[in-house]
């Protein structure tokens, strides 16, 4: 599959993004705790693995402008920190994308892009998004938004560690993870033999 940033990459990560936006739309209405459910996680690695690392990078970013506008986002995290809130919305999902889009490249050059190595390669990606994504806000969450974590200490969570980790990550990862896990890789061969057949003809 190309992986030069072309016409029809631009073409795919258009659609990606359609996607995305739908995705994110019914993401932030679908809530656990403080944070939302990231469904459009999906496209950020779909478009890294298929466009390349650029592509991953330009559906990440748009993944957290849309995170930004968010209303959990603007009512809980932005009174806080408003510049706090932007870094971490903008560059989380953005360097996800990027960096799966990387890694992904590295197992496709290594197995000459034989579709049992990408498939690996589609595993890993789909892993890598919501880890880094997850990792740069939890690293956000202790750099800009204490005051949130602590006002939110309980008996069942007595400290911020705490409640980052059971109140405003667990569940959410989880689901972020296994779904990026289980969805993505089925999707990715399926247009990966798609392609493989039109460059056949």
């Amino acid at each position: 599959m190309k992986r030069t940033f072309d016409t029809k990459a631009i073409v795919i990560t258009g659609l990606l993004l359609a996607l995305e936006i739908v995705l994110q739309t019914i993401g932030n209405y679908l809530q656990f705790g403080a944070a939302n459910i990231n469904l459009s996680l999906i496209p950020v690695v779909l478009a890294a693995v298929l466009c390349g690392p650029i592509s991953g990078g330009i559906l990440g970013f748009f993944n957290g402008i849309m995170a930004l506008l968010s209303p959990s986002t603007i009512a809980f995290f932005m009174p806080v920190s408003p510049i706090g809130t932007v870094l971490v919305c903008l560059l989380k999902c953005t360097l996800a994308g990027v960096i799966a889009g990387f890694v992904f490249d590295v197992f496709r050059k290594i197995g000459k892009n034989r579709l049992s190595t990408n498939i690996v390669g589609y595993f890993v990606a789909s892993a890598i998004v919501p880890v880094v994504n997850t990792g740069l806000f939890a690293a956000g969450a202790l750099i800009f938004f204490q005051q949130r974590l602590v006002e939110s200490i309980t008996e069942k969570m007595p400290d911020m560690y705490s409640v980052l980790i059971f109140g405003f990550i667990g569940i959410n990862f989880i689901i972020e993870f296994f779904t990026t896990l289980l969805v993505t890789p089925g999707i990715a061969v399926v247009l990966y033999k798609r392609e493989e057949k039109s460059s056949n003809k």
